[in-house]
């Protein structure tokens, strides 16, 4: 038996869904279609341009500065959520057990995701310099290392450097949210499990993975999103740099539009990411609806 809305709640849910519907459409939409438009054309900053049509994608694949800022891109995203995923839940994990001060901990957890990006950056940019940067300091003394190593100077080592930045700032994200999962699954269901014999692994593998399993997608998807589109951390500290090594597609495309003064070609770049975002919202709803039903 199919349940069929009532005049007054159809009413009801279009004056609920049209503020959302109108903000997609003509904000977003409208953003979205203006970008396509000026990735067609030859326009730059201060002078309109003609239909060039995909002659932009063309000149960007010929470039091997645009496919080295598509690796480091994939690289930066996959290997920063990966980490954020697997350090978060083991967070999650800790602060989900009885621990003494365990709400101390849990406030000193948002301490990165609260601190303005601004700020944070530029403090680990002294932490990573190669005079009078901590981390060289505190290797040096550990007996790792016997120089200063250019964190920030070398193509390999910066590369790391903004990863790891970006792992620190956004494992709150991951933690919070899976330690919220994990307090929503009863508590007499572990005890079912224990005394029926399950070690921990087995009550983690049975119970608590099937049951954040939803929640650690969409995180996942959520993160993975922002971090495509990171622009600030690595902007703040290396600027893409060194010999454009740290580059991605949202500090690409800057400085083509805005210093170049090429907005065609660096609105092209970010175009060319769109595909790949869409794909993958697409894969992770798909999976997520699919084993809901």
């Amino acid at each position: 038996m199919k349940y069929r809305l009532k005049k007054e709640d159809k009413r009801l849910l279009i004056i609920i869904l049209l503020p959302v519907v109108l903000y997609l459409f003509i904000i977003q939409g409208s953003n979205f279609l203006w970008s396509i438009r000026v990735s067609l054309t030859n326009e730059s900053i201060g002078q309109s341009g003609n239909f060039v049509w995909f002659k932009n994608f063309l000149d960007l694949f010929k470039e091997n500065v645009y496919w080295d800022s598509m690796l480091f891109t994939l690289v930066y995203s996959v290997t920063a959520v990966t980490f954020k995923l697997i350090f978060g839940t083991l967070l999650a994990l800790t602060l989900n057990k009885p621990l003494i001060g365990k709400n101390v901990y849990r406030s000193l957890l948002f301490l990165p995701w609260a601190l303005p990006v601004f700020t944070s950056a530029l403090t680990w940019r002294w932490m990573f310099g190669d005079i009078g940067g901590v981390i060289n300091y505190l290797l040096m003394q550990i007996g790792i290392i016997d120089c200063p190593l250019g964190w920030l100077g070398v193509p390999s080592l910066a590369k790391i450097s903004v990863i790891t930045v970006n792992i620190w700032r956004g494992l709150p994200f991951f933690a919070i949210t899976i330690l919220a999962a994990l307090q929503s699954i009863p508590v007499s269901i572990y005890e079912a499990a224990y005394i029926d014999g399950a070690s921990d692994w087995e009550s983690f593998w049975r119970i608590t993975l099937p049951n954040i399993k939803s929640v650690v997608i969409l995180v996942s998807l959520v993160s993975t999103i922002w971090t495509l589109g990171d622009f600030s951390i690595i902007w703040l500290m290396t600027r893409g740099g060194p010999a454009n090594s740290t580059h991605v597609f949202s500090t690409y495309s800057y400085i083509v539009a805005f210093q170049n003064l090429n907005i065609s070609k660096g609105v092209a770049i970010s175009i060319s990411m769109v595909p790949f975002s869409i794909l993958l919202m697409l894969f992770v709803m798909k999976y997520i609806f699919s084993s809901e039903n």
